[in-house]
């Protein structure tokens, strides 16, 4: 398996924080037991699958599935879902910072809630014209470089007003963990009234600010499970901005459907498949 992150160039990095490009390749039978669940997730994402298709199944009602390839924008996501990999799994994306994607690709992100769209039916001939040349480009390199030459490419056409005190602010605001305060104070922050920073975060991060600050914070704890799985669950509760366990627990319930660890042995169990079947994709 192939995974590759990468920081964008400067003149983007106010609107991108990274690069993401995940490759591997399964056996015919056993591509269709890779199943990999996505809890409800902040990220803003434009995603490329140039080869195999991904498939989409509701964890709460397994009948809605969608297939999705080509290329498609996801917005932040209050749904838990399980992706279906297929046998040349090959996915390029760019995680955009909250309000990059509506600022940088006028993506009307808050009509996109729990929606993945088409790239092309958002964002036109340019993105069209990237997915053909990904489908024809065999170097991880050439690929990064072609996505980053795509939104390049969008960073010149802004206005030089575009940003304003509020994007700048969001850019820190929440990966930071300073959702915790006020509304009040936020919008002191970005010289705006209490209704218009909400009006304006809404129509950029496609929440309300609480809401999708409760999202980041369980975003971030199921995220230092992953990554510490020692670690104990009031601890990842404490460092994650939760009072206890059992507020943790809640979330958990409301936006992955399930408890903690029963969320975390999914997850194990896709890792492993994927460790043992996964073979690197030649290029």
């Amino acid at each position: 398996m192939v995974v590759r992150f990468q920081l964008p160039v400067p003149p983007l990095r106010p609107f991108v924080q990274h690069y993401l490009l995940v490759h591997a390749c399964y056996a015919g039978s056993d591509a269709l037991q890779v199943v990999k669940p996505m809890p409800p997730a902040p990220q803003q994402c434009l995603y490329f699958y140039p080869r195999s298709a991904l498939h989409t199944v509701d964890h709460a009602d397994p009948a809605r599935t969608r297939r999705l390839t080509g290329s498609f924008v996801v917005a932040p996501q209050l749904q838990r879902v399980n992706l279906h990999f297929g046998p040349d799994h090959l996915m390029l994306c760019a995680v955009f910072w909250p309000g990059g994607l509506q600022r940088l690709l006028s993506v009307p992100v808050k009509e996109l809630l729990d929606v993945p769209e088409e790239g092309r039916a958002l964002l036109g001939a340019g993105v069209a014209e990237l997915e053909a040349r990904l489908a024809e480009l065999t170097d991880y390199d050439a690929m990064l470089a072609a996505l980053e030459t795509y939104l390049l490419g969008a960073w010149r056409r802004l206005r030089p007003a575009a940003e304003r005190p509020l994007d700048r602010l969001l850019s820190v605001l929440l990966p930071t963990g300073r959702a915790t305060h006020s509304l009040e104070h936020l919008a002191a922050e970005a010289c705006l009234s209490p209704r218009q920073f909400e009006r304006g975060f809404f129509e950029r991060v496609g929440l309300p600010p609480k809401l999708y600050a409760r999202l980041v914070r369980f975003d971030a704890a199921y995220r230092l499970k992953s990554r510490q799985p020692g670690l104990d669950w009031l601890a990842v509760a404490v460092q994650s901005g939760y009072y206890d366990y059992r507020h943790l627990l809640r979330d958990f319930h409301a936006f992955a459907g399930v408890t903690p660890p029963r969320l975390l042995a999914a997850d194990g169990a896709y890792a492993r498949f994927a460790g043992g079947n996964a073979n690197v994709g030649g290029l």
